[in-house]
C-alpha cells in the first residue's frame, strides 16, 4: 500500500471544502469584489482565491506538461495522479537520458508559463481587482516553482529536479542551472523591488494614485517641505516604507527643523514592531521646543501607544501601567482641548482596573462632548463613538463585583 500516496489525497480531500467555500465568498462577493475600492477584504480573498484555487490549477497543467512530453517521446502514461497540491505522473517505455531529463523540466516549464501568463495579465489589465489577483497568483506560484519545489526535490533526490541536475549531462545542468539561478533573482527582485511595490500600488489603487499624483506634482513644482511631507505620508499610507523614509530625507534636508517628521518617522518604526526606537522618534518631538502644541501631544499618545503594544507582547502577569498613563496624562496636559489623550487614558485605567479614575476620564470627554462651545476636540472622531461603549463597560464590570 502505497501511504504516501494515500497522505497526498487525504490531503486533496481535506483542502477540497476550503477551495469549494472559496470559489463561493468570490461569488456572492463578486460586485464588491470587482468594484474600485480593493479592501482588505477583498485581497484576503483573492489571495485565498490564488493559493486555494488557481494554485492546485497549476499542479494539474504541471502533471499534464509531464503527460504531454512523455507521449511525444513515445513513452506511455501508466499512471496519472493529481491531488489539489499535489500530482505525479508515471511512465513507461524506453527513453534517452536526455529525454527523461526535458520530460522532468516540462512540467516545470509548463508552470513557469502560467507565472508568466499571469505577469502579462497584471500588466495589461486595468481592474485593480484582476491585477492584485493575477499577482498573488504569480507570487505563490513563482514560489511553488522556482523555489519550493526544487528545494523539497533536491533535498530529498527524487522526484523532478533529482532527474533535472543529476543526468549525466554536465554541461546541460549548468546551463540549466545557471537559468534556474537568473530566474530566482530576477522574481525576487519583483517580489521584494520598491520600483515594483510602487507599480502594484498604483494599479490597484487607483483613487490612491490620482490623489499621490497631485500631491507629488506640488511638491515637485514648489520643492518645500511640507509638500514633500505630505507625499512621504502618502507612500506611509500604502506601506511603501522605503520610499517614505527616503522622502523624510529629502524633507530634512529642506528643513531640518520640522518636526513633524519624526512622527512619521516613528509610526514607521512602530508598525514594524519596533517600538523602542519609535519611542525616540517621538521623543525628538516631546523633548523639543516645538511650540505646535496638536504635534507635541500626539507624539505623546504615540509614546503610550507604543508602550501598551510592549506591555501587550511582553505578556506580564501583572504589567506596570504607569508610564503608558504618564504618557497619555503628558499629552492630555500638553493640549488640554484634545479629548483623545482622555480616551486613551481612561480605557488604560480599566487595564490597570482602577475603574473610577477611568469612568471620570471617559465622562470628561462625554460630557464635554455635548457642552457646545466647550466640548473637546477629536483628532480621532471615531474615538468619540466609542466613549459609551467603555463607561458600560466601566459599569458591567462594577456591578459585577458587587
Amino acid at each position: 500500500m502505497d501511504w504516501q500516496l494515500i497522505s497526498h489525497y487525504i490531503l486533496g480531500i481535506v483542502t477540497l471544502p476550503v477551495s469549494i467555500y472559496t470559489v463561493k465568498s468570490v461569488v456572492d462577493n463578486v460586485g464588491t469584489l470587482f468594484d474600485e475600492d480593493l479592501t482588505i477584504k477583498d485581497r484576503n480573498l483573492l489571495k485565498q482565491f490564488a493559493f486555494f484555487v488557481l494554485l492546485p490549477m497549476v499542479v494539474l497543467f504541471h502533471e499534464i506538461g509531464h503527460a504531454i512530453t512523455a507521449r511525444y517521446f513515445g513513452a506511455t502514461v501508466t499512471a496519472f495522479h493529481w491531488s489539489m497540491f499535489w500530482g505525479e505522473v508515471v511512465i513507461d517505455g524506453k527513453m534517452t537520458p536526455f529525454q527523461h531529463y526535458v520530460v522532468a523540466l516540462a512540467g516545470n516549464l509548463f508552470q513557469l508559463a502560467t507565472c508568466f501568463f499571469a505577469l502579462g495579465l497584471a500588466l495589461i489589465e486595468t481592474s485593480p481587482a484582476l491585477v492584485a489577483l493575477s499577482v498573488y497568483f504569480y507570487i505563490f506560484n513563482g514560489l511553488a516553482c522556482l523555489i519550493g519545489y526544487p528545494l523539497l526535490s533536491l533535498t530529498a533526490w527524487n522526484d523532478d529536479f533529482a532527474m533535472i541536475y543529476g543526468q549525466p549531462s554536465i554541461q546541460i545542468a549548468t546551463v540549466t542551472g545557471i537559468i534556474h539561478l537568473v530566474l530566482i533573482v530576477l522574481f525576487l527582485y519583483t517580489f521584494f523591488s520598491t520600483t515594483c511595490r510602487l507599480w502594484f500600488v498604483k494599479k490597484t489603487r487607483p483613487a490612491w494614485y490620482k490623489e499621490f499624483s497631485k500631491v507629488l506634482a506640488r511638491a515637485q513644482q514648489e520643492n518645500d517641505a511640507i509638500n514633500y511631507l505630505s507625499v512621504a505620508w502618502q507612500y506611509y499610507f500604502v506601506g511603501l516604507d522605503r520610499l517614505c523614509e527616503k522622502t523624510l530625507d529629502k524633507v530634512q534636508e529642506l528643513d531640518s527643523q520640522l518636526m513633524d517628521v519624526w512622527l512619521l518617522r516613528g509610526y514607521i518604526h512602530q508598525s514594524k514592531g519596533r517600538f523602542e526606537s519609535a519611542i525616540l522618534c517621538f521623543k525628538e518631538i516631546t523633548d523639543s521646543s516645538c511650540p505646535d502644541k496638536i504635534l507635541i501631544a500626539r507624539a505623546w499618545m504615540a509614546c503610550g501607544h507604543c508602550q501598551v503594544q510592549q506591555i501587550e507582547n511582553s505578556r506580564t502577569a501583572k504589567p506596570d501601567w504607569h508610564e503608558v498613563l504618564k504618557s497619555y496624562k503628558q499629552a492630555s496636559l500638553t493640549d488640554s482641548s484634545l479629548a483623545d489623550p482622555h480616551y486613551y487614558l481612561g480605557v488604560t485605567l480599566i487595564k490597570a482596573e482602577l475603574l473610577k479614575d477611568a469612568e471620570a476620564e471617559l465622562l470628561l470627554c462625554q460630557n464635554n462632548q455635548r457642552a457646545g462651545k466647550e466640548a473637546l476636540t477629536w483628532l480621532d472622531p471615531v474615538l468619540g463613538s466609542m466613549v459609551q461603549q467603555e463607561i458600560n463597560a466601566i459599569r458591567s464590570i462594577t456591578r459585577s463585583k458587587q
